[in-house]
């Protein structure tokens, strides 16, 4: 339910459990745990439309990173506003510790966190039978492409509702156990010894409240997270257990991702039939391109996906109507109407092959004239000079300091690219897919290359998962050190990033922590206007 300040400030349930961030993280573990019988309290500094950071609240100062503006969103929903749902799996090499890459190795194995992908999925919305790389293919009439010993071909799977605010509106709106406060701000704690009592929350008026809460989950955004327990560790009305811990802030990533190569196909339509974007049974799937965790183990190289990305005179158009169609679904705020009948012209002569394509062939349409080109997406070193900290000169509306980000690489990252370039051109040519034309910055090793690959929105790290406080800001199961109830979900745990996308393996994490903070209580009965929601349909 929606409810107002006064209603969550004046009632104090024996068990209440306040989330901090209504975006996909947040939303999630809010639905899980009202699910499981608790009472949940979201706090959401937004509302329902697209909103963003106010520019005075953060700054840039290292390698230019665009997702600090960009890819961070305050609305009920948070990046789920913004994305298009993709999901896919990290690796067993992601977890068990790479010796040649320091600070790689998990406190929580693959194979602990590995049961928790299938749940995910399904609370998702993303059937049982869809999870089989090798059924989509069958699916779709086509063979798995064999680049031979050292790569595979994956699908990534999208998510047919990927607005979270969407997705779990029913339950927002009818569960009386799950209450959303939207357009407030949590701005600190409250507590005693090692337990967090209260979280200050303010709205864009000035007005303060305590909401007191049995459980605290931070669920902010990688960003946000280290940038409220930095600015709490200094709050003079309680020491917090934190206050201390020099790891907050420290070893930010995110995915290094643009254009490595133009590519030629041998036979164009195969190659579309292999790499073309598919879609099947109601979901979208696309194909990418990574080494198998053997291969980099013996080869040491970072972990890095490609996927063919086409260009044409459509794809403007495509973008722009997908974007106003979000903006219209979603209850954003859009003008352009012109545009839009623009672009719905720039369609029209498309609309038929599209069509056939989509329906007949179960890919997306691409015309034969679009330039085919290669774009990466690759992990890099954490850094402990890569960091988050905070500016106390500095403070927003709210009384929050403001967050600095110095997004750093360790320089070895241009090495691994070009080895990894180079083993994919040679694979798809003795594949006869094609010929790969590697940009000769990279094949030169020019450090300008990497100033042509920007940032993805994938960020990660700053609250990190270790053994203890003196390598890390969380436990295994998520804890904050020195803490008995306070929690922090989402990318900014990971210690490393994988070359997947984050937020699956975040949501994965989730339902973790969800198991821990219930014991792994059954669900409760779905109640019947409840039916249709896609988490009450899990196994």
């Amino acid at each position: 339910m929606y409810v107002d300040v006064s209603q969550i400030a004046s009632i104090t349930p024996t068990s209440r459990v306040v989330v901090i961030g209504a975006g996909a993280v947040g939303l999630y573990a809010a639905s899980q745990l009202a699910a499981r019988g608790r009472h949940v309290v979201v706090i959401e500094s937004g509302d329902s439309h697209l909103g963003n950071f106010a520019a005075e609240s953060y700054r840039s100062v290292g390698r230019p990173h665009t997702g600090i503006r960009l890819g961070r969103s305050r609305s009920l929903g948070g990046t789920t506003n913004l994305w298009g749902g993709q999901l896919v799996e990290f690796q067993p090499i992601d977890f068990d510790g790479r010796a040649w890459l320091p600070g790689s190795r998990w406190p929580v194995r693959y194979d602990e966190i590995a049961p928790y992908y299938k749940p995910t999925y399904l609370n998702l919305g993303m059937p049982l039978h869809l999870l089989d790389d090798d059924e989509v293919w069958r699916g779709v009439s086509c063979s798995r492409p064999d680049l031979g010993p050292e790569f595979e071909v994956f699908f990534t799977r999208w998510m047919g509702t990927p607005n979270f605010a969407e997705l779990f509106a029913k339950q927002i709106q009818t569960d009386e156990k799950m209450s959303v406060l939207a357009g407030f701000t949590a701005v600190g704690f409250r507590g005693n010894g090692l337990r967090v009592e209260a979280v200050r929350v303010a709205n864009e008026k000035g007005q303060t409240h305590w909401i007191e809460a049995d459980t605290v989950i931070l669920a902010a955004g990688t960003i946000e997270n280290s940038r409220l327990l930095l600015h709490t560790a200094q709050d003079p009305g309680w020491h917090t257990p934190w206050a201390g811990n020099q790891n907050i802030g420290r070893y930010f990533q995110d995915h290094l991702g643009g254009r490595i190569a133009a590519f030629e196909p041998a036979n164009k339509r195969e190659f579309f039939k292999m790499f073309s974007n598919v879609v099947y049974a109601g979901h979208k799937f696309q194909p990418k391109i990574r080494l198998r965790n053997e291969v980099q183990t013996r080869q040491q190289v970072y972990n890095t996906q490609v996927f063919f990305a086409f260009e044409s005179e459509i794809s403007e158009h495509m973008v722009y109507l997908k974007q106003f169609m979000r903006a219209a679904l979603y209850n954003r705020k859009f003008s352009g109407i012109g545009d839009l009948f623009r672009n719905g012209l720039g369609m029209a002569r498309y609309l038929v092959p599209l069509m056939w394509k989509y329906v007949w062939d179960h890919r997306v349409f691409v015309p034969s004239s679009a330039k085919i080109l290669m774009h990466v997406q690759a992990e890099h070193a954490p850094l402990a000079e890569s960091r988050i900290s905070i500016d106390k000169s500095a403070l927003d509306s709210y009384g929050l300091a403001r967050v600095v980000l110095d997004w750093r690489l360790a320089g070895d990252e241009l090495a691994s690219l070009r080895e990894f370039a180079i083993q994919i051109r040679d694979a798809l040519q003795s594949s006869g897919i094609g010929e790969l034309k590697i940009d000769e910055d990279l094949l030169s090793l020019d450090p300008h290359f990497l100033s042509q690959l920007g940032d993805t929105y994938h960020q990660a790290g700053g609250t990190n998962m270790a053994t203890s406080d003196q390598d890390g800001v969380v436990d295994k199961n998520l804890r904050v050190f020195g803490t008995e109830n306070l929690y922090i979900t989402g990318a900014g745990v990971f210690p490393t990033t994988s070359n997947a996308n984050t937020t699956f393996t975040a949501l994965a994490f989730t339902t973790r922590l969800i198991d821990h903070l219930t014991a792994a209580a059954p669900l409760r009965s779905p109640q019947p206007h409840e039916l249709s929601h896609p988490l009450q349909q899990r196994a």
